[in-house]
């Protein structure tokens, strides 16, 4: 071969390499657990939509890696002394993807909409304490409220904006339009979404020209493929037994925070013999929490007391509990005197370490007598089935962000709650009474402590729940990923994609 022709081959491979290499370091591609429902945030309830909404859509204000809260469109916000006016000042300078400038009146449409019950928002119950919004000008908002609500700032931070010029049938659900660093591009279901920069951005635009999500939803093919560097970060279940060998490896970074959720074993209270309360303390005592902590979670989390986390002032340290003991769950079925002649139908979707929990329950649970019908189900549908229907006796399902006991109780235990997520449909009268009042109280009184205590022991008590596991975040990425590292809060995660950097 030529001089020449070598050295214009050797260039032609140089220029290959190069453009691949910087082709690499323009995407961030990331493993996602599962596919989203929806690009609503005020529809959407679950942490894998909220994920990639959280990239693309901003709230008011919200929570950093140490859950402090931090501006984001509002750049400042006041009380008034009587708890009753809560009022923004609105980053100005701000446009929406499509151009359109931001302004008050898309803040006033997200909550007004949210607060319509013909909206049919799941979260409406975290703002029904918003009585009107005024709009004095473009850049300032000012809710007036019924009563003075102690979390509704924190609840705030979870609702991220939608533009009011763009929120015609639905169409956001399905192409979402925020302010946010990245611009949606593409979905395909089941397989990818994928963000562009969004260059116009009021923070700055990224480094990185892509950011896609890869729906990868069993956790052993998705550490796979991260081991094969076919995507960059994750954070989210990994497979257990695999983290000590993964934390070793000095070619990936692994990092463990305590998270902010639970998961748990739901009972319908409605259905025989579930709404029999000696029925759920039985089945209480039929897991073996320890077990799964140590076995199927290797560690990676700590046995569940009850929905708020221990790590909180309002945690009931003598809250019963429930140790493992199949004689003591006997006694109570006898007690009861019920007869396991039908199976109870437990659902939870695919998730490969609730499928190993569903297991676990189903040889525990046979050994005195009573047979589980267990059905898997893709994420979409299963949280259909318990969000919109009671066809189902128990499932297993988490909660995640559970950062103050307001968000921890009152969607998921109060009885009248609009836009409830009661999905165990538990009901008492003292508990409803306990938590109105609890709402509107000084979170940093005695008084608030006393409420969400007592809250706690009678909901514990009744077991709409099973509480199973407080869980624990992990993120993993490898050393080309720059400026990312876990989030408690794990819908915030990559909130802040335009800082990330990619040099691999």
């Amino acid at each position: 071969m030529p001089t020449r022709t070598r050295w214009m081959a050797a260039l032609f491979v140089a220029l290959a390499t190069l453009g691949l290499a910087m082709a690499q370091n323009d995407r961030l591609i990331l493993g996602a657990t599962s596919e989203v429902s929806g690009f609503d945030p005020r529809i959407a309830t679950d942490v894998p939509s909220f994920t990639v909404i959280n990239v693309m859509l901003e709230p008011l204000v919200a929570f950093d890696q140490g859950l402090g809260l931090q501006p984001r469109l509002a750049t400042a916000w006041t009380f008034s002394d009587d708890g009753l006016t809560l009022s923004f000042d609105l980053r100005q300078g701000v446009t929406w993807h499509d151009g359109v400038p931001f302004t008050s009146a898309d803040v006033r449409h997200t909550y007004e909409t949210t607060l319509d019950p013909e909206f049919g928002a799941p979260n409406r119950s975290l703002y029904v304490a918003i009585e009107s919004i005024e709009t004095p000008d473009d850049h300032t908002v000012v809710f007036h409220l019924s009563t003075p609500t102690a979390f509704l700032i924190n609840n705030m931070a979870r609702m991220p904006i939608v533009p009011v010029h763009a929120d015609v049938d639905g169409a956001l659900n399905q192409r979402p339009i925020g302010t946010g660093p990245y611009v949606f591009e593409s979905q395909a279901r089941d397989d990818r979404t994928v963000l562009r920069r969004n260059d116009a951005c009021w923070g700055g635009a990224g480094s990185l020209a892509y950011v896609e999500f890869r729906i990868i939803p069993e956790n052993a093919t998705r550490l796979l493929a991260f081991e094969a560097g076919e995507i960059d970060a994750t954070q989210g279940q990994l497979p257990p037994l695999d983290l000590p060998r993964i934390e070793a490896d000095p070619n990936f970074v692994l990092e463990r925070t305590q998270g902010t959720g639970y998961t748990y074993l739901g009972f319908n209270t409605q259905v025989e013999p579930l709404n029999d309360v000696r029925v759920r303390q039985a089945l209480n005592h039929l897991i073996p929490r320890d077990g799964i902590v140590q076995r199927v979670l290797n560690g990676n989390g700590f046995p569940g007391i009850s929905m708020i986390l221990p790590t909180m002032p309002w945690f009931n340290p003598d809250v019963r509990q429930y140790p493992y003991d199949p004689e003591r769950a006997r006694g109570l079925l006898q007690d009861a005197g019920v007869d396991f002649s039908q199976p109870l139908r437990l659902y939870t979707n695919d998730n490969a370490v609730r499928v190993q929990i569903a297991e676990i329950l189903n040889f525990e649970f046979g050994q005195i007598g009573l047979e589980l019908q267990i059905t898997i189900e893709e994420f979409g549908a299963f949280l259909s089935r318990v969000q919109n229907t009671d066809d189902f006796d128990m499932f297993i399902l988490g909660w995640g962000g559970q950062l103050d006991p307001d968000r921890a109780t009152i969607r998921q235990f109060h009885s009248g709650a609009p836009g409830s997520a009661n999905y165990t449909f538990y009901a008492n009268p003292t508990v409803d009474a306990l938590l109105d009042e609890a709402t509107v109280t000084d979170p940093t009184s005695d008084r608030s402590i006393e409420l969400y205590r007592e809250i706690q022991r009678i909901v514990v008590e009744e077991s709409p729940y099973a509480f199973i596991n407080y869980t624990e975040e992990t993120a993993l990425y490898h050393p080309w990923v720059g400026g990312w590292g876990v989030h408690p809060y794990s819908p915030n995660t990559f909130q802040d994609a335009h800082l990330i950097t990619k040099n691999r």
